[in-house]
């Protein structure tokens, strides 16, 4: 009996040893905000697009931010867009980019062409990155827009 009151007395201040006032929330890891803010696309599954008409791919945010965010976004293949940009204003966490795909892509004797948007990166008023992706795989980012007559 006496060495079960022993092992628990030795237990209970060894838990307390361990739990030192000085040391708490000091040590370890901070998991207060451990995934930064990042961009993505809404979806990356491909889009089905007639020719001459327009669609629109999403974006989205992590969270709000107290800046807009500028998307910047390349559209290439058959319809050739570099350099497109996005304003997302602030507090934000979607927004829509229109894509017009003019008439007389495909070429015959193709039925279908490709276009790829790519996102290519986002950056707040003071100049500050974001991720790209919440895994931060900025390959992974594109969007397939299949062109049919």
């Amino acid at each position: 009996m006496k060495r079960i009151s022993l092992i628990l007395l030795l237990g209970i201040a060894t838990v307390f040893a361990a739990c030192e006032k000085d040391d708490a929330n000091t040590e370890g890891i901070d998991l207060s905000n451990t995934l930064e803010p990042y961009i993505e696309f809404t979806s990356t599954s491909a889009k089905q697009v007639k020719q001459g008409t327009a669609t629109t791919v999403g974006f989205q945010m992590r969270t709000g931010l107290q800046q807009k965010v500028t998307v910047h976004y390349d559209v290439t293949g058959a319809v050739n867009l570099p350099n497109q940009t996005l304003v997302l204003d602030r507090e934000a966490t979607t927004g829509q980019a229109t894509i017009n795909i003019p008439a007389n892509v495909i070429v015959a004797p193709a039925t279908s062409a490709t276009a790829t948007v790519t996102l290519k990166r986002a950056v707040k008023e003071d100049g500050t990155e974001l991720t790209l992706g919440a895994k931060n795989q900025p390959a992974s980012q594109v969007v397939t827009l299949n062109i049919i007559p």
